[in-house]
């Protein structure tokens, strides 16, 4: 029998239970989301990659992705629709966990997480109507655009807008199809939407898509800030691995979703054997049974011819993605900035140009180029002319001074090439170098150069007035000795004379001296002119002949001469060039000890040949280069020995400069020099 006190203590016994599984029941929700195992998942409408199916559930890429990795993690997904606008305020409250297909900026990274994978690259297209006439993004000028409220493709039409002092109307709408929809009704010029969407959607809209393409971007789940860092984490693992896999989920949803719907029309040979078929039936069941057992065997082969064409894209699909990958990491490991532009607008560029300007990672793309000059009329004229020569097939190249973020300037050195010379709208790219440090050493070696020319200019100016003072008492000193040896201030003695002798010979070798100096600082001031007369040439070198006779004779030498019989006249200063040739001469004779020195002169193509050969001492092949170098002189030995300046050979060939001449050497140690002067026979008006 059950007492009051029983009953009670029976109700205790059957309560307690209760409430511990009601506690229990009540708690386990809390403690499965507490542990990260439910995910909450924002949905909006942007097929193919996410979007709800016509059976209600959420479905595209994105979708196929998340839940093959939440089957992986043991997660569970719940999913909560709404616009893109209000995913991404639900996100930035925690309201949910993941926001799929988010593109990557700088800001969006202050208010939510992103994981390192991305799950997918796009860029932003501007639609338009059939016969818009939109081509550039010049073009949207005074259009109304629609685009997605607080989109990636907004803030970019945002900032174009600002850099090409474009007046465009924004038409905000909660998704892309709505923008279509806009637009194919009048309501807007254009709408801009991703690749996907247009890709799959503008045909049926009756819409066409433009050459105005900008932002590249990358696409991830975003997550809430107070996210767990492990939920990241996982995505980026499992991501990465079905990536590396053909034949993983990832692929077969790229494929799923991105390929076009084609309604299967039964081939007219199926046609005719279904009719066949029909009366074969009729007739007799062995003949439908033959014709059943074709139609397999052609299935049989059609399905197998299927999987291999699916086994080879999804082998080119992988194949690309690796080449595409190599292709980055050349592109960002690249030790000159590079950049891809688009209308003039930055599309893309890697870390090095950012480094080069002062900016951070992203900041550079969808800007204008003129951000990267110092002011207006330096960009328009120096992106005049490269986009006339890039316009042509060429190459631009240019040094040119640039400006950083921080309003810096430098010098940059440019070069550009049109991506496709037929089809101008694909770009260009350009490959950009600081040369702030090369500018400025060649600037002070510029500087340098001017002020040695200077120097030297002011050397040789002073060199001749110098020697044209010293002149003056050197012609007086040798006009006093000649009448004192001539005995006509009284007679000399023996040692008189001897000494007067020595005074007036020195004299006449300083005057020698002063006078080579004179020519020479002449010539290098720009002071020295020549006159131009017609003379004949034979007699000339006849005459200096005649001159240094007695200096060969003097020496035993034999002097021979060898004049063509057509040498005529020339046309150029006679008294510099007959000096030329009695300097060239003198030297051949100091130089020679025995055997003879031979002149000779013929004609050449409208030019005289004069040949100066002897039996001297000769020169080694390692001081020719130096042979016609002011104050230069074979060795020291030589030179104490015979008088000279160093400055003859020097003097002759400026001199044979002048006139439009040259004078070469040929020579043998022990054996001997020839001189070749070469002279146009008309030099014209000479200077």
């Amino acid at each position: 029998m059950i007492t009051g006190r029983n009953a009670s203590r029976l109700v205790r016994f059957l309560i307690r239970p209760c409430l511990v599984l009601l506690t229990f029941a009540c708690l386990w929700p809390l403690s499965a989301e507490a542990d990260g195992r439910i995910i909450r998942i924002g949905v909006y409408e942007n097929a193919p990659k996410i979007f709800t199916s016509r059976s209600g559930e959420p479905a595209g890429i994105f979708i196929d992705i998340i839940e093959h990795i939440a089957k992986q993690e043991g997660w569970e997904l719940r999913y909560v629709d709404g616009t893109w606008a209000e995913g991404l305020d639900r996100l930035a409250k925690g309201e949910i966990d993941l926001m799929p297909d988010v593109a990557y900026t700088a800001e969006r990274e202050k208010r939510f997480s992103f994981h390192k994978v991305p799950v997918l690259s796009s860029w932003s297209q501007v639609y338009a109507r059939k016969g818009s006439g939109i081509q550039s993004i010049l073009d949207l000028n005074k259009k109304r655009i629609a685009v997605v409220e607080r989109s990636v493709q907004q803030e970019a039409l945002v900032r174009f807008a600002s850099g090409f002092d474009l007046n465009i109307t924004l038409i905000a709408v909660a998704d892309f199809q709505t923008a279509f929809e806009i637009l194919a009704r009048g309501g807007a010029d254009a709408a801009v939407t991703n690749r996907f969407y247009g890709l799959m959607h503008a045909k049926k809209f009756g819409l066409e898509d433009t050459a105005v393409i900008f932002d590249p971007s990358t696409l991830f789940f975003a997550a809430s800030k107070s996210a767990p860092k492990l939920l990241l984490s996982a995505i980026d693992s499992r991501l990465a691995k079905m990536k590396k896999d053909p034949q993983s989920e990832y692929y077969q949803s790229l494929k799923r979703w991105t390929s076009e719907d084609v309604r299967f029309k039964t081939p007219l040979w199926l046609q005719i054997a279904g009719l066949i078929a029909g009366v074969a039936l009729i007739m007799s069941l062995a003949g439908s049974f033959v014709l059943k057992h074709r139609i397999d065997a052609r299935t049989r082969e059609l399905r197998q011819i299927n999987q291999e064409m699916e086994q080879r894209i999804a082998e080119r699909t992988a194949l690309l993605a690796s080449a595409n990958k190599e292709q980055q990491a050349i592109f960002e490991s690249a030790g000159s900035g590079i950049v891809l532009l688009r209308d003039r607008v930055i599309v893309r560029c890697n870390r090095k140009l950012e480094e080069i300007f002062g900016y951070g990672p992203g900041e550079l793309a969808g800007k204008p180029t003129r951000i990267l000059y110092p002011d207006g009329e330096t960009y328009f004229n120096v992106t005049r002319e490269a986009y006339a020569l890039m316009a042509r097939g060429e190459t631009y190249r240019l040094s040119q001074q640039l400006m950083r973020k921080d309003g810096t300037l430098f010098w940059g050195k440019m070069s550009g090439q049109l991506l496709d010379i037929n089809d101008p709208r694909k770009g260009a790219v350009g490959i950009i170098e600081d040369i702030t440090k090369e500018h400025a050493a060649a600037e002070n070696l510029r500087k340098a150069k001017e002020q040695a020319e200077s120097a030297d200019r002011i050397k040789s100016a002073f060199l001749a007035t110098m020697s044209h003072e010293l002149r003056t008492p050197l012609n007086s000193i040798i006009g006093f000795t000649g009448i004192l040896l001539q005995g006509l201030a009284g007679p000399m003695n023996e040692e008189q004379r001897k000494q007067m002798t020595m005074v007036q010979n020195s004299s006449r070798h300083l005057l020698a001296l002063i006078n080579d100096v004179l020519d020479i600082s002449k010539i290098e001031s720009g002071q020295l002119t020549l006159s131009s007369e017609s003379f004949d040439l034979r007699q000339s070198i006849e005459k200096i002949a005649r001159m240094v006779l007695p200096l060969a004779e003097k020496k035993s030498l034999e002097l021979r001469l060898d004049i063509a019989d057509n040498v005529g006249t020339i046309t150029t200063d006679q008294r510099r060039l007959e000096q030329v040739i009695l300097n060239v001469l003198n030297n051949a004779i100091k130089f020679t000890e025995r055997g003879h020195v031979d002149v000779s002169c013929r004609t050449d193509n409208g030019h005289y040949l004069l040949l100066f050969s002897d039996t001297g001492i000769g020169m080694r092949r390692e001081d020719l280069p130096n042979l016609f170098q002011p104050f230069h002189q074979i060795d020291t030995g030589l030179a104490r020995r015979n008088e000279g300046t160093g400055l003859g050979l020097s003097i002759c060939k400026k001199l044979l400069d002048m006139m439009g001449g040259s004078i070469l050497v040929q020579s043998v140690p022990g054996e001997g020099s020839t001189f070749t002067i070469r002279l146009p026979a008309q030099t014209g008006g000479l200077s």
